[in-house]
């Protein structure tokens, strides 16, 4: 525990150091003592008023004088208190990834081949399985993996966003710096560290005998397929419906047109989950995976009321759907992340 609060004193330190927060938190400090200063000076001319009344108007004048000032500091407290937050949201930004892309199963495959052939003389080399759901401070034994990873890379890990998990490969040379998202869950948190990267778990998953039911919610067209070899869809239906575009102006006429467009989504919604349906009544005992793709919000009312006991994956793919690219689909729901530290 000590540890982890030394690692975390250290990014805190280094937010302070390239943000500027440390002078914004001083500054905020400073103004919230005078405003308890100024409360004090009106509560001091409300008593003077009330003991008084032959000093009325002074004691009204002092009390209205400190209830500017005292409004005033507060404004630019707030002014202040708004700039430091923007400046811990936007902290991490001053971290950047090397490179990012996106790999297709083949591609994937190469890299990590090229990954296992390193070799170092010393056990240093260090990786990192986080399972869907899970983070660094879940993982077993992690005061001591933290330790091991440089504050940047931990700040740039902090900011990747996965429902699959990821893996970290990782030197402290910084030769190796490379963090893998999978499409699919990862089932097992760990680390280790070696003369090699431990990546026969990755090529394990790679191989993952699977099926899916994938999903691509867009309000009037969307896309249900099933694949059960994750190489080609098996069956599949593209959905499309009438719904009116956003309406652009204002008053009555939009409230309607907004009230027709959403019974338009609804109907569209209805028959969507009526393909669902039928998918998961034939092949559902067989299916591993339900894959959530495009419009999120849409998807989850589709799959509201549907019985679902299959884990559900949501893609963070943009997939949109055109005339003669099903098979695409399928790839773009594989794609693996890759994001250099």
């Amino acid at each position: 525990m000590v540890e982890k609060d030394r690692v975390l004193n250290n990014i805190n330190y280094i937010f302070k150091k390239y943000s500027g927060k440390e002078e914004l938190e001083t500054e905020i400090y400073r103004l919230q003592s005078h405003i308890l200063e100024l409360e004090l000076d009106v509560k001091t001319a409300s008593i003077r008023h009330e003991k008084s009344a032959a000093s009325e108007k002074k004691a009204i004048a002092a009390k209205q004088e400190a209830e500017e000032s005292l409004k005033s500091i507060e404004v630019k407290l707030l002014t202040l208190e708004h700039e430091l937050e923007k400046q811990r949201t936007d902290a991490p930004g001053e971290f950047s990834f090397t490179h990012v892309d996106q790999f297709s199963k083949q591609r994937t495959e190469e890299f990590i081949s090229s990954i296992s052939s390193v070799n170092y003389s010393t056990e240093s080399l260090l990786t990192v399985y986080v399972a869907a759901g899970e983070q660094l401070n879940n993982i077993k034994d992690h005061e001591n993996l933290i330790e091991r990873i440089d504050n940047e890379s931990l700040v740039l890990i902090e900011k990747i966003s996965s429902s699959t998990g990821f893996v970290l490969f990782y030197s402290p040379d910084h030769m190796v710096n490379e963090l893998i998202i999978p499409p699919l869950p990862l089932k097992r948190s760990y680390w280790n560290t070696g003369n090699y990267f431990d990546t026969t778990p990755f090529v394990e998953s790679l191989n993952e005998d699977a099926s899916m039911c994938v999903l691509v919610a867009h309000a009037g067209e969307s896309f249900v397929g099933l694949s059960l070899d994750l190489i080609e869809f098996d069956s599949f239906q593209v959905i499309k419906s009438s719904v009116k575009a956003k309406h652009a102006k204002g008053g009555f006429s939009q409230r309607r047109f907004e009230r027709l467009r959403d019974e338009d989504i609804a109907h569209h919604i209805d028959k969507v989950k009526e393909s669902l349906k039928g998918l998961l009544e034939e092949f559902g005992d067989s299916i591993d995976y339900l894959i959530l793709a495009g419009d999120s919000q849409l998807a989850r009312e589709i799959t509201m009321d549907v019985p679902l006991n299959i884990e559900q994956v949501f893609s963070s793919s943009d997939i949109r759907i055109e005339k003669n690219n099903v098979s695409d689909i399928l790839k773009q729901i594989l794609i693996y992340r890759r994001y250099r530290l």
